[in-house]
C-alpha cells in the first residue's frame, strides 16, 4: 500500500483506468448475451406495440370520419324532405332526386373516393339507379332488425366490402323507417395494417361475435413455420407475455390480434448483440489508451496550471490565467479559483464606482432642487411683469408654460396621475394655440372618473405635437380639429388623439413607432410604455391619408398612487 502511495500521481491513474477498463469488460462478456437478448426482444416488441398502436388509431380515424358521414346524411333536411313530402306527380319526384338528391351523395363520394356506394332505403317503393331503394331490398338480410334496434352505426364486412349502415333519425322523427347504407372498399378501410415496416408478422381482426374479418400474414420464406392461426393467436393472447399484442377499436369494438416470429426476433437478438459486443470491446480498447493519456494531461497538467496561476496571485497578478469547462471536481476547482479572483478585482472596482456614483446622486439631487426652484421663480417674475403692464397674453401663456414645466418635471418621478399628464397636454395645447393664433380647434373629452388613474409621464404631450405638426399645420383647404377623449373597459383605459390633418401612409405609421426618427416622439412614449407595464400596452396608430389620424394609447386601470422608480 506503501508502494501505491508513494507512486506519481501519473502512475496512478493509469493503473486505476486499466482495472476499470478491464473488469466491466469480462463481467460485460459474461453477462451480455443474457441481458442484452433481453433487452433487444424487449425493444422489438415496444416497438411492435407502438407501431400497432399507431395503425389501430389510423383505423379508428378512418372510421369516425365514415361514421361522420353517416351521421351527417341520416340528419340531412335534405334527405328527410325529400322522402317525406308528397310529389305531385313522378317527373317532380324524379326533378328533386337529380337536383337535391343526387348532388348530396356525390360530393361526399367525390370526397371519398373509397366509398364504393352510398344507399338510402325509406319504406316508401321508390327505387331511383343504385341511391334510393325500398327497405324491403334488405330486410332478410342478417343485420336488418339489429340495425333496427340501434341508434349508432354499425360495421359489417360483406366479401371485399364493408358496409356503415343505421338508422336515420331525421326520418324517425317524421314516423317512418329509413336506413342509409354507405359501402367502403375493404383494401381501403385496412390499408393500415398492409405495409407495417415489420417483417415475418400476422394480423387477424375479429368481430365483436369472434368472426374473422381481416387475415393478413406477412412471412418471408424461411418462417412459414412460425404462422399462427386464429385460434392459436387468441390462445397465446390470453397468456400475456407480449408475444401476442391485442387492441380493441374504440368506435368498432373489433379485436386486434398481431404477432411476430419468434425465430425472427432470435436471429435478430444475436446479430444485434454480438454488433454490440464487438462495439464494446472496441469502445474500452479506445478508453484504456485515452485513460493513459488523458491522466498526465488531463489532470495532471491542470493541477500544475492552477498552482502556477495562485503562484502569481500572491505576487499581486489578479489575472486568471487558467480555465476549466471540465465538469470534474479538478474543473470545479479552477472555475471556484477564477470566480473567486474575479469576485475580489469586482469588489475593488465596485467599491471605486459606487464612490463616483454617490457624487454624482448628489449632484443630480442638487440639480432637482435648484432648477425647477429657479425656473418657477422666472417664470413667475414675468407673469407679475405682464401683469403690471396689461400684457394678458404674455400672462396667460407665462401661466401655462409655468403649468407645462411643473407637470413635465413631475419632482422627478417617471409615472404621474392620468390628471397631471392632461393638464400637461392642456397647458402645451394652450401655448400651441396661442402661437397658431386659434386657427385649429381643440375638444377635450375626458371623464373625471379615468384621471385619477396612473399614466408615464410626459406621453400626451409628444402625441398632440405630432399631431399639430405633421397633420393639422400641413392643411390647405380646411380649418384642423384635434380632439382628446377616453374610455375604459374592465381593466384597461384607452386615450385616443385624433385629428383631422393630411394623415399618412403605412411606411409612415411603422417608422414612427419603430424607429428613432427626428421630430418623433412616438417611439419613445411607447417603449416606456412597454417596459412599464408589458408588451400588450402601448401606441396604436390608424391613419387614412386626406382624412386624418387616430393615435390609441392603452394603459391598464391602476390607480395612482405617486409612485416612484
Amino acid at each position: 500500500m506503501k508502494i501505491f502511495r508513494n507512486m506519481k500521481l501519473r502512475y496512478k491513474m493509469i493503473l486505476i483506468y486499466s482495472l476499470i477498463a478491464f473488469v466491466p469488460l469480462v463481467i460485460v462478456d459474461t453477462f451480455a448475451m443474457q441481458r442484452i437478448g433481453h433487452l433487444v426482444n424487449e425493444q422489438e416488441k415496444s416497438t411492435s406495440k407502438n407501431m400497432i398502436e399507431v395503425a389501430k388509431n389510423a383505423l379508428d380515424g378512418d372510421i369516425k370520419v365514415y361514421n361522420n358521414l353517416s351521421n351527417y346524411l341520416a340528419y340531412s333536411d335534405t334527405v328527410g324532405n325529400l322522402l317525406t313530402y308528397q310529389f305531385d306527380s313522378e317527373y317532380d319526384l324524379y326533378k328533386a332526386l337529380t337536383t337535391s338528391f343526387d348532388p348530396l351523395l356525390t360530393s361526399v363520394s367525390n370526397f371519398h373516393t373509397d366509398i364504393s356506394s352510398i344507399t338510402v332505403y325509406s319504406q316508401k317503393n321508390i327505387s331511383h339507379s343504385t341511391t334510393l331503394m325500398p327497405l324491403s331490398k334488405i330486410q332478410n338480410e342478417s343485420w336488418y332488425n339489429q340495425v333496427k334496434k340501434s341508434n349508432d352505426p354499425l360495421w359489417i364486412v360483406h366479401g371485399k366490402n364493408v358496409l356503415n349502415v343505421r338508422k336515420m333519425p331525421i326520418l324517425e322523427r317524421k314516423g317512418q323507417l329509413g336506413i342509409i347504407a354507405i359501402t367502403i372498399n375493404y383494401d381501403d378501410v385496412f390499408k393500415s395494417f398492409t405495409n407495417l415496416k415489420n417483417k415475418n408478422y400476422g394480423i387477424y381482426i375479429a368481430d365483436a361475435k369472434g368472426n374473422v374479418i381481416y387475415n393478413h400474414q406477412n412471412f418471408e420464406h424461411g418462417y412459414y413455420k412460425d404462422m399462427l392461426s386464429y385460434k392459436q393467436c387468441v390462445a397465446l393472447s390470453k397468456k400475456k407475455d407480449g408475444h401476442v399484442l391485442t387492441k380493441t377499436s374504440e368506435e368498432t369494438g373489433w379485436t386486434l390480434y398481431y404477432y411476430n416470429s419468434f425465430t425472427s426476433m432470435s436471429d435478430n437478438t444475436v446479430q444485434k448483440t454480438t454488433q454490440f459486443m464487438i462495439v464494446v470491446v472496441f469502445i474500452s480498447s479506445l478508453l484504456m489508451a485515452f485513460a493513459i493519456w488523458a491522466t498526465s494531461r488531463g489532470i495532471v497538467a491542470r493541477l500544475e496550471a492552477l498552482q502556477d496561476n495562485v503562484k502569481a496571485v500572491e505576487e499581486g497578478a489578479l489575472e486568471v490565467t487558467v480555465t476549466s469547462e471540465d465538469q470534474d471536481e479538478i474543473g470545479s476547482l479552477i472555475r471556484g479559483f477564477g470566480e473567486m479572483i474575479n469576485r475580489i478585482k469586482f469588489l475593488i472596482e465596485e467599491v471605486y464606482e459606487s464612490k463616483i456614483k454617490e457624487k454624482n446622486f448628489e449632484m443630480r439631487a442638487l440639480q432637482q432642487q435648484i432648477n425647477p426652484h429657479f425656473l418657477y421663480n422666472t417664470l413667475s417674475m414675468i407673469n407679475f411683469m405682464a401683469i403690471e403692464s396689461g400684457q394678458n397674453d404674455i400672462s396667460k401663456i407665462t401661466l401655462s408654460l409655468s403649468d407645462f414645466y411643473r407637470t413635465a418635471l413631475n419632482k422627478g418621478n417617471n409615472t404621474c396621475s392620468l390628471d397631471d399628464e392632461l393638464k400637461n397636454m392642456k397647458a402645451y395645447l394652450d401655448i400651441q394655440q396661442m402661437m397658431h393664433d386659434y386657427d385649429f380647434e381643440l375638444d377635450i373629452e375626458i371623464d373625471e372618473e379615468i384621471r385619477g388613474y396612473e399614466s408615464p409621464n410626459l406621453i400626451l404631450q409628444p402625441i398632440v405635437e405630432n399631431a399639430i405638426g405633421h397633420g393639422i399645420d400641413l392643411l390647405e383647404e380646411r380649418k384642423g380639429v384635434l380632439k382628446v377623449y377616453a374610455t375604459e373597459n374592465e381593466d384597461q383605459v384607452f386615450i385616443m388623439v385624433e385629428d383631422n390633418g393630411v394623415g399618412m401612409d403605412e411606411e409612415t405609421k411603422h417608422r414612427m413607432l419603430n424607429e428613432n426618427s427626428k421630430g418623433y416622439g412616438m417611439r419613445n412614449v411607447n417603449q416606456r410604455i412597454k417596459l412599464l407595464y408589458g408588451e400588450e400596452y402601448g401606441l396604436h396608430i390608424e391613419s387614412v391619408i386626406g382624412e386624418g389620424t387616430l393615435v390609441t394609447i392603452r394603459l391598464p386601470k391602476i390607480v395612482f398612487k405617486n409612485r416612484n422608480i
